[in-house]
């Protein structure tokens, strides 16, 4: 799991962390933890020089650390986290979709509030705009999912009252997207057997691929890995890994496969489920393992797996699953076909359909601009 950087919060003092320790909870409000950041790119050439890639664009990488800051800071701050002696760590980042453009000559507004809380987890989302003239034009969107602890154990927070229009639409929207989340593990190809629908359309795949009726990448060629060893500048403040850092490498693997693979450059479209299960220590070796698990015409999705190796016994333990998901673009800046991925074996074959689930529940949500 994750939490905020080491730089980012400084705990209260001991003397009022006794006074408020077992303070009783509180019903708040949205506009109470609300908290807006600025990234004005469109005058602090020093700023835009740190979040610039390759191609004179937005290096999206550096942005997600951003966001998953933000959401652990709103979450500290609704449930006054540090005065009552928590722990906030990010349990999941729901998902992030691109809708519209994102410039590095253009000013950047991060809000960011609690959409919904539950006893000790709360959704935070963060809505990402551009500056168009006077006026801010929404660009992206994310939801992280928090969850309160003390002693390692789950810990209650503070109530929400969702109080305009605006409030109750956005809390109802999580609700569903509770739902969702649910219904899709308990979908997991690690669990459930494949329906006789999905068994139906690998078993075709099978076919057109042996008689050679389709041309594609074979899922194994399209694996790629990087590991690094965890250095004390990217801990938080807990002294662990800061969850932003490891969005932030596992983004940035997802779009080298991509360019790889279609040897075009990439267009983020979407993150899904980016799931944190442990926490990463300083000094662990982290190896990031990355696949093309689903194509479709000009879209495709990457899955992400990190894991924990312990150098001694060689053994490995996942930290994140994510998934992304990604266009390509050609000089002109259209939206490119990309080659189709081919399933060889019974563990590509349900990647597959799993990949194909999400991609569809995400077009699904991406549909939904309003949220």
């Amino acid at each position: 799991m994750s939490d905020i950087p080491f730089e980012a919060q400084i705990p209260p003092s001991k003397t009022k962390l006794t006074a408020t320790l077992n303070k009783p909870l509180l019903t708040c409000k949205v506009s109470q933890s609300s908290i807006e950041k600025i990234l004005l790119f469109s005058t602090d050439l020093e700023l835009r020089e740190r979040y610039q890639n390759f191609f004179n664009g937005l290096r999206l990488g550096k942005l997600l650390e951003d966001l998953d800051l933000i959401a652990g800071q709103v979450a500290y701050k609704h449930t006054e986290g540090w005065e009552r002696g928590m722990t906030i760590v990010t349990a999941a980042c729901d998902r992030i979709d691109l809708l519209g453009e994102l410039r590095i000559d253009r000013d950047l507004q991060l809000l960011s509030s609690i959409n919904w809380v539950g006893r000790s987890s709360m959704e935070v989302g963060v809505r990402i705009s551009a500056k168009e003239g006077k006026t801010w034009k929404r660009v992206a969107r994310a939801y992280f999912i928090m969850v309160a602890r003390r002693d390692g154990k789950a810990e209650a927070v503070n109530k929400l009252e969702p109080v305009s229009k605006d409030d109750q639409r956005r809390f109802q929207e999580s609700e569903q997207r509770q739902q969702e989340r649910r219904a899709i593990a308990k979908t997991s190809y690690l669990k459930d057997t494949p329906t006789a629908e999905e068994s139906r359309v690998l078993h075709e795949l099978f076919l057109r691929i042996k008689n050679g009726e389709i041309a594609g990448v074979a899922m194994k060629d399209s694996i790629r890995q990087s590991t690094l060893l965890m250095h004390p500048q990217s801990r938080n403040v807990h002294n662990n890994i800061f969850g932003g850092y490891l969005m932030r490498e596992a983004f940035e693997l997802a779009w080298n496969i991509t360019y790889l693979f279609c040897r075009k450059k990439p267009k983020f479209i979407s993150m899904d489920h980016m799931y944190f299960y442990k926490p990463v220590e300083i000094g662990s070796i982290i190896s990031f393992s990355g696949t093309v698990v689903y194509t479709v015409e000009k879209s495709l999705m990457v899955e992400v797996v990190t894991e924990v190796i312990h150098p001694k016994s060689g053994e490995t333990q996942i930290t994140n699953v994510c998934y992304f998901t990604f266009t390509t673009l050609d000089n002109s800046g259209n939206s490119k076909r990309v080659p189709q991925i081919l399933p060889h074996s019974y563990e590509d074959g349900l990647k597959y359909l799993d990949g194909a689930k999400r991609f569809k529940l995400g077009e699904n949500k991406r549909a939904l601009t309003n949220n």
